[in-house]
């Protein structure tokens, strides 16, 4: 997942990323923990429960936070939902359920 992210940000925002450089944290929730900045509640809905979150963060030379959610399936680790917040606003998401 971790060159997911680095392919991505390359791809999507012209963003040259150093992997040493990425956070990452994993989190469980349960629906009614999840903000709607990281999830709207429509596509939660669609979502298992509890879910599991993958974030990758990354703070670049500027100074802009971007930070990739993905949950995945915990058996299969097939990647069910993305989003991506820069500086603390949501600028996309893409539900693959």
């Amino acid at each position: 997942m971790l060159e997911w992210f680095i392919e991505k940000m390359k791809r999507a925002f012209g963003v040259e990323v150093n992997m040493e450089e990425v956070g990452y944290e994993a989190y469980a929730f349960d629906h009614e923990e999840i903000d709607d900045l990281l999830i709207p509640a429509e596509h939660v809905a669609k979502l298992p429960n509890p879910l599991l979150l993958e974030a990758f963060m990354y703070v670049d030379a500027e100074g802009i936070e971007w930070i990739a959610g993905v949950v995945v399936a915990e058996e299969t680790r097939e990647m069910l939902y993305e989003v991506w917040i820069k500086d603390g606003k949501r600028i996309g998401c893409t539900i693959y359920v």
